[in-house]
């Protein structure tokens, strides 16, 4: 009896697995200041264009839609009527929904590209103008009414503080009357309606449950990007 007890893993005890620390570094990678760095000088391009079609049925599995060659799904030939749906899908709603989903992962590297001028400059601002302080606070007034020059590095410093002044209220300029935040919010908001639209289309509910429902699809897709273009 002792030996099957003793030969049943059951029975033996658990040895608990020590947390693995995380690397301080990694704790700072983690950081959403860090994680969420912005791509600069146009790395990412605000216009979606039409892939190959192997890279396009990628980002339809991707967005959490059926590729028409996913073998996930089995043989939809065997299901004419979802075929279809799937291809009116693919024609008419798709590029609607991809051409807002770029768009909007734009404006939001545009706001995050923005903060980060924006914090990184107002943090230099304050750095450099503080030491160019110290360093003129180090000179008593006889010898700097004698220096007409001024310490070099101080007055180094002075102009740097101004240079990145003006950069970082150049760019809060920009992000004010571009609203990318606002922009960022809109199209994010109407991709994934679009992507309702999607869902609502294959389960032929209402406004799409009709004979013309391929005509419903056309004009929602249309008025999602009229939409766009409006005024935020």
């Amino acid at each position: 009896m002792s030996d099957q007890v003793a030969s049943n893993p059951a029975a033996e005890p658990k040895t608990e697995k020590k947390p693995t620390r995380k690397r301080p570094f990694s704790r700072f990678r983690d950081l959403f200041f860090i994680r969420r760095f912005p791509k600069f000088f146009g790395g990412l391009p605000q216009e979606w264009v039409l892939p190959d079609d192997t890279e396009y049925q990628r980002q339809i599995h991707d967005a959490g839609f059926v590729s028409l060659d996913s073998e996930e799904y089995g043989d939809l030939s065997a299901h004419p009527i979802i075929l279809q749906d799937l291809k009116d899908l693919d024609q008419h709603l798709l590029p609607t929904f991809f051409m807002l989903g770029q768009k909007a992962r734009y404006y939001q590297n545009q706001f995050y590209m923005y903060q980060w001028v924006f914090i990184t400059g107002a943090f230099l601002t304050t750095l450099f103008g503080t030491l160019a302080l110290y360093l003129y606070g180090q000179v008593d007034a006889s010898a700097l009414a004698a220096q007409t020059a001024g310490d070099p590095l101080a007055t180094a410093l002075s102009y740097l503080t101004a240079i990145i002044g003006a950069v970082t209220a150049f760019y809060t300029t920009l992000s004010n009357r571009g609203e990318p935040r606002k922009r960022w919010s809109k199209v994010r908001r109407l991709t994934e309606e679009t992507r309702a639209c999607y869902f609502r289309y294959l389960a032929h509910l209402p406004p799409y449950d009709t004979s013309e429902r391929v005509q419903r699809l056309r004009e929602m897709a249309v008025a999602m990007q009229i939409k766009e273009q409006e005024n935020v």
